[in-house]
């Protein structure tokens, strides 16, 4: 049971969404539709391509959603490089998002995006290795892009790694130091964890009390299963 309660919570949010980040601010605004056009289309502006199919993806700045545009202009910018676009379609793939899942695709774009340091990508990269469910679960693998993620400041990566040491009562002591770092960011999912810890008493004596108090902490961060937790331990 100990090791259900464990396992669980890797999968909890660390599948994040498709991405209009500082990539996206650091271009023009592009408030003229038929610039950021030429831009994409004739200038070949692997960030403006990048713009236009995030345009296109969240039915922004005046676009209508159509996960087929966003697809193709994040195509076009992915074949020059442009890491954001590969994560996004990494992620269009995985999800199905306007296209049949795909989860050979999804891994190439999300590889393509984590050899460059992207940190979202290696951190779903992870999970896929982790879960086991679209390709053979691999730990080590997991481990692999979790740590890379986690040594960006990745904090549902660093939780992530936390729990795979946590199942190995000799790494105990390096999966509480990866926790005490969520910890201290008040991030909700490490302190879910440590409730789980403290609940089972797992590389912490148990107690109730401390398990509630971390999951009244994740409750109040916004995490539903902190909220769910914390009733059914009273």
């Amino acid at each position: 049971m100990k090791k259900l309660l464990l396992s669980t919570f890797i999968m909890i949010n660390l599948l994040t969404g498709c991405s209009s980040d500082s990539d996206y601010n650091e271009v023009e605004t592009y408030n003229d539709k038929d610039v950021l056009y030429k831009k994409a289309a004739v200038l070949q502006d692997a960030a403006a391509q990048f713009a236009l199919g995030a345009n296109y993806y969240f039915g922004q700045n005046g676009y209508t959603q159509d996960y087929s545009q966003a697809k193709k202009w994040f195509e076009a910018s992915a074949k020059q490089g442009y890491t954001t676009s590969q994560y996004n379609l990494g992620l269009m793939y995985n999800k199905g998002e306007g296209v049949k899942p795909d989860y050979k695709k999804a891994i190439m774009y999300y590889e393509q995006a984590a050899q460059a340091n992207f940190v979202r990508a290696q951190n779903n990269l992870g999970l896929i290795y982790y879960e086991g469910k679209v390709v053979p679960q691999d730990l080590d693998k997991a481990k692999f892009w979790f740590e890379k993620a986690a040594n960006q400041g990745h904090l549902k990566s660093q939780v992530a790694l936390a729990t795979i040491y946590l199942s190995n009562k000799k790494n105990y002591p390096k999966g509480l130091e990866l926790l005490k770092q969520g910890l201290k960011a008040n991030n909700p999912e490490a302190q879910l964890l440590m409730g789980v810890l403290y609940y089972n008493g797992i590389a912490v004596s148990q107690d109730i009390n401390e398990a509630k108090k971390y999951y009244d902490l994740a409750c109040k961060n916004g995490l539903q299963k902190g909220c769910e937790l914390s009733k059914n331990s009273q």
